[in-house]
């Protein structure tokens, strides 16, 4: 076959990928003297002449549905369509890149920042399709072709429906790809631009995991995951969590999409640090490296660049300090998609050195001393029933015993199966100012951001020392978040933040685990 031509001008040369509906070659267009890559549809010789029929009329719709399409720089360009056999041969552009499957398989995940990148070049690709008319309906990690050059493109529209092209699905064929296939599409073979959206979700949550968002055993498994389970709680997505969350929402009416889903991952490129610049680079387990805030996107607290974090062992969350702009920058990021990483408990382990630690004991004559404070924390409320503590660098807090814990950069964060509530712990420099004076700074400072609006800022009263309460809610990734904030200062200054966050919905009936995580600091 690798000696064949087709046509008297496509010349066969070998095979560079295998699918479902046959074999792609790459050729040479002995006429213009180029490189192509040619989709050979194999037809099983004793499949019924119908649904031969309609393999062939599928083959040929997406050659002009992809034609109609190739004028987007995302979309892979159809030359040609030859008949030869008794079947259709689709002369394509031959990409010089590889599938997204085998790039994580060989190299490991992306970062959240190329993943974000990708992400909007194949939303782009998939809009441009949308506008068109056309849903792709099989979008999946080896689907997306990455180049030499950074570019991403989406290929193999074989099961793609066109507004004005007959539905075609081949009898007792999935339409789409385990894990990948939207719920309302297992559910009621409902074909719509937001199924697209909920599989390049699914795709992109491959990219940065390096496993798919319902991995399970089997095909069945998968396919009952996507339909009755959250997506498993991301470990390495960070400022892309949220972006995720939205894109995943089973009720295609509440999923992110359109604008807002492209200023959403516009966000996660443009706020990334510089450690984030590569697809191997990503380690929640190391430091931040320090990057100059004019490379940086405006965040949600933006103002000064943040101090790099000391390195962290499993153990242990380093110390690092952090003054009232870089904080700002910890709660941009946290904030910036969704309040993107104010998942979860990054908070519990800084509180060890800040409240009471660090520092030489004051003069028995100071009214609230270290040892009040420490006490404080140790005589707080008994942990409600099924919670658990997680301990770092001196201090614990508590959530139900089914949340995760991990170790970010910012933190130790604590977050739900579904990822819908979470708890961050962060060390805070009030440089002089009041907790309540500190948090209505950063509340002016956030003040006409979108999908941003401050519910409550009061004053506390808090064992160990001046303390105030910060409610609010934000949208700054396109998907809605409430959040909750305490935060405590002894009486040198030492503060600290513990934030509890969730989704809108779930807001009211949490009310008893969020009051718990937030009273459950204490001294280890």
């Amino acid at each position: 076959m690798a000696s064949h031509v087709l046509a008297d001008r496509y010349r066969l040369l070998e095979p560079i990928g295998h699918g479902g509906m046959g074999t792609v070659w790459r050729a040479e267009d002995e006429l213009l003297h180029r490189h192509v890559a040619i989709k050979e549809v194999r037809v099983a010789p004793d499949l019924d002449p119908d649904k031969r029929d309609e393999l062939i009329a599928r083959t040929m719709r997406e050659a002009r549905i992809c034609a109609g399409l190739s004028t987007h720089p995302g979309i892979v360009t159809i030359h040609d369509v030859v008949r030869e056999g008794g079947r259709p041969w689709i002369v394509m552009e031959l990409v010089s890149g590889r599938g997204l499957d085998r790039v994580v398989a060989e190299e490991g995940p992306l970062s959240p920042r190329r993943t974000a990148e990708v992400g909007r070049q194949i939303f782009a690709a998939l809009d441009s399709a949308h506008r068109a008319g056309v849903v792709h309906r099989d979008v999946k990690p080896a689907n997306v072709m990455l180049l030499p050059d950074g570019r991403a493109m989406l290929s193999d529209f074989g099961i793609a429906v066109s507004d004005s092209e007959d539905k075609l699905t081949l009898t007792g064929k999935l339409p789409g790809s385990p894990g990948y296939v939207a719920p309302e599409r297992l559910r009621h073979n409902v074909m719509s631009p937001a199924a697209d959206v909920w599989s390049l979700g699914a795709t992109l949550y491959f990219a940065v995991e390096g496993r798919s968002a319902f991995e399970r055993p089997t095909n069945a498994g998968r396919l009952t995951a996507a339909l009755e389970s959250p997506p498993d709680p991301p470990r390495r997505a960070g400022p892309l969590r949220p972006v995720l969350n939205g894109m995943l929402q089973p009720d295609p009416e509440h999923r992110l999409g359109g604008s807002a889903l492209d200023s959403a991952l516009a966000g996660v490129v443009a706020g990334a640090g510089a450690e984030d610049a590569t697809p191997t680079q990503l380690d929640v387990s190391g430091s931040l490296p320090q990057t100059p805030a004019a490379d940086r996107a405006p965040g949600l607290l933006d103002s000064a660049p943040l101090r790099p974090a000391v390195p962290m062992t499993a153990g242990s969350l380093a110390p690092a300090r952090l003054d009232r702009r870089g904080w700002t920058r910890v709660l941009a990021s946290l904030l910036l998609g969704l309040l993107t990483l104010i998942a979860a408990p990054l908070l519990v382990e800084y509180l060890s050195s800040v409240l009471i630690n660090d520092d030489p004991a004051p003069s028995p004559s100071v009214e609230n001393t270290a040892a009040d404070h420490a006490n404080a924390l140790q005589d707080a409320p008994p942990l409600p029933e099924g919670f658990v503590e997680h301990t770092g660098d001196g201090f614990r807090v508590a959530a139900p015993g089914d949340w995760s814990a991990a170790q970010e950069p910012d933190g130790l964060r604590i977050s739900a199966p579904d990822a819908a509530q979470d708890v961050l712990l962060t060390r805070v420099d009030l440089d002089g100012a009041t907790p309540v004076e500190h948090l209505r700074a950063l509340e002016a400072e956030h003040a006409g951001r979108p999908g941003f609006r401050s519910i409550t800022l009061e004053e506390v009263d808090h064992p160990a020392g001046a303390a105030a309460r910060w409610t609010f809610e934000t949208a700054e990734s396109g998907v809605p978040r409430m959040c909750s904030g305490l935060l405590v200062a002894d009486s040198q200054g030492r503060a600290a933040m513990v934030v509890y966050s969730a989704d809108p919905e779930r807001w009211e009936q949490e009310a008893q685990t969020r009051q718990a995580a937030l009273d459950s600091l204490r001294r280890a």
